[in-house]
C-alpha cells in the first residue's frame, strides 16, 4: 500500500488539477500580508508570522516560484528551444504588466503634485523603464505622495525581475544542453543543493559579505531563496512519479518547518512546505473533480494590481481592520484582474499560440 497519491500524466493536464485555484490562493495571501502592513505599518510581518516564522506572503512568493519551476520546466522540454521558451514566458508576463504600469501611471497623473511637464520624468520614467524591462523593480511616481512622503505604489513588483532571472538561467541551461532531465538530476540540481546548503552556513555568508559587500550579498541571498524554490519545483516535476502526496505527510512537513524556524533554518523548509502544499492542493483536491480547471486565470492580475489598489483604498479609508481591508482590496482588484486577463493576457497568449502553430505547419510543409 502506497503512502499517498502519485502524480500521473493525466493530472498534469489543465483538466486534471486545481492549480488555477492554488495560484489565486497564493495571490490572495500576498494581498492579506500587504493589507496587514498597510494597516499597522509593521514591515515583513502579519498576524500569522509569529507562528509560521515568516509572513504568509513569504510562503506565497516561495509557492509561486516553486509552481513556476514545476510548470515552466516541461514547457522548455516541450518547446525544445531556449529562444521559444523565453518568448513564451515574455508573452505571459509582459503584456499584463504593461497594462498595469500604464493604468498606474495614468492614475498617478490625477494625484501628483508635480506639473505634467515634470511628471513623466524622474521617478515616473524610472518606474516605466525598469519595470517593463524586468531589470529592477521601481515603486514610485514623480510627485505622488502618501502622508507627505513618496508612495510605494506597487511593492509586489520586486519578484518579477527575479522570476525572469530564473527563466533566463533555465534557458541558458537549455541552450548549453544542461536542462535535460538526466543532467538536471545528476549535475544542476545537486549543485543547487550544495550551493543552498553552503550559503546557509553563517560563516560562509559572513566571509562572502566581507568579500563582495552587502549589496551583492543581498542578491546572492535572494537568489539562494528564489532559485532554490524554483529549482525545487523543477525537481518535483522530474521526480513527480516518485512523490507521494498525502495530507498526513504535509502535516509532518509543517511541524518540521515550524521547528526549523525556531532554530533559524526555516527558509528552505518553508519552500519545501509550501511547494508540497501546492502539489497537494493542486492534485489531491482534484481526485474527484478539478473545480478550477476551466476558470480564467486571474492570479497574475490579482498579484500585480493588489498593491496599488490597496494604496488607493487606504488613502481614502485609513483603517486598522486589516481583514476587512483585505476583503475590500480583493473585491476591488478582481475586476482589474479580469480586465487584464480578458483584454490583454489571454489575447496575447492566443495570438502567440496561433502564430506558433502557423509556423509549425509552414515548417512541416517545406
Amino acid at each position: 500500500m502506497g503512502l499517498g497519491m502519485r502524480i500521473s500524466e493525466q493530472s498534469l493536464s489543465a483538466e486534471g488539477n486545481n492549480f488555477t485555484a492554488m495560484r489565486l490562493l497564493l495571490a490572495s495571501s500576498v494581498i492579506y500580508t500587504h493589507c496587514y502592513f498597510m494597516a499597522y505599518g509593521i514591515e515583513g510581518a502579519d498576524d500569522l508570522s509569529a507562528f509560521l516564522g515568516a509572513p504568509i506572503s513569504a510562503y506565497a512568493v516561495d509557492g509561486f516560484f516553486f509552481l513556476s519551476g514545476f510548470l515552466v520546466y516541461p514547457s522548455l522540454l516541450r518547446l525544445g528551444s531556449s529562444t521559444r521558451f523565453l518568448t513564451a514566458r515574455f508573452v505571459r508576463l509582459w503584456p499584463g504588466l504593461a497594462l498595469c504600469i500604464l493604468l498606474t501611471v495614468l492614475a498617478g497623473a490625477f494625484v501628483t503634485s508635480a506639473p505634467m511637464s515634470a511628471y513623466f520624468g524622474g521617478d515616473t520614467a524610472r518606474f516605466i523603464a525598469t519595470n517593463l524591462s524586468f531589470t529592477v523593480a521601481s515603486y514610485r511616481l514623480t510627485g505622488v505622495e502618501c502622508g507627505g512622503e513618496a508612495c510605494v505604489l506597487n511593492g509586489s513588483l520586486w519578484t518579477l525581475p527575479w522570476e525572469v532571472r530564473c527563466y533566463i538561467l533555465l534557458a541558458i541551461l537549455g541552450a548549453l544542453g544542461l536542462a535535460r532531465p538526466a543532467i538536471m538530476k545528476w549535475l544542476v540540481l545537486p549543485a543547487t543543493l550544495v550551493g543552498v546548503l553552503l550559503w546557509d552556513v553563517p560563516l560562509v555568508q559572513d566571509a562572502i559579505r566581507g568579500l563582495v559587500g552587502e549589496g551583492l550579498a543581498y542578491n546572492i541571498n535572494m537568489f539562494d531563496r528564489l532559485w532554490g524554490a524554483f529549482a525545487l519545483g523543477v525537481a518535483a516535476y522530474i521526480y513527480r512519479d516518485k512523490i507521494p502526496l498525502s495530507w498526513w505527510i504535509l502535516l509532518v512537513i509543517f511541524v518540521l518547518t515550524l521547528a526549523a524556524h525556531q532554530v533559524g533554518a526555516g527558509v528552505h523548509m518553508r519552500a519545501l512546505l509550501i511547494g508540497y502544499a501546492v502539489l497537494c492542493g493542486g492534485f489531491l483536491t482534484a481526485k474527484a473533480r478539478a473545480a478550477s480547471a476551466n476558470w480564467p486565470d486571474y492570479s497574475y492580475g490579482m498579484y500585480i494590481y493588489g498593491y496599488p489598489v490597496m494604496v488607493g483604498i487606504y488613502a481614502f479609508w485609513p483603517t486598522q481592520a486589516h481583514l476587512l481591508l483585505t476583503l475590500v482590496v480583493m473585491a476591488a482588484t478582481l475586476p482589474l484582474a479580469a480586465l487584464s486577463w480578458h483584454l490583454v493576457e489571454r489575447p496575447a497568449l492566443d495570438a502567440y499560440r496561433r502564430r506558433r502553430r502557423t509556423r509549425t505547419l509552414a515548417a512541416q510543409q517545406t
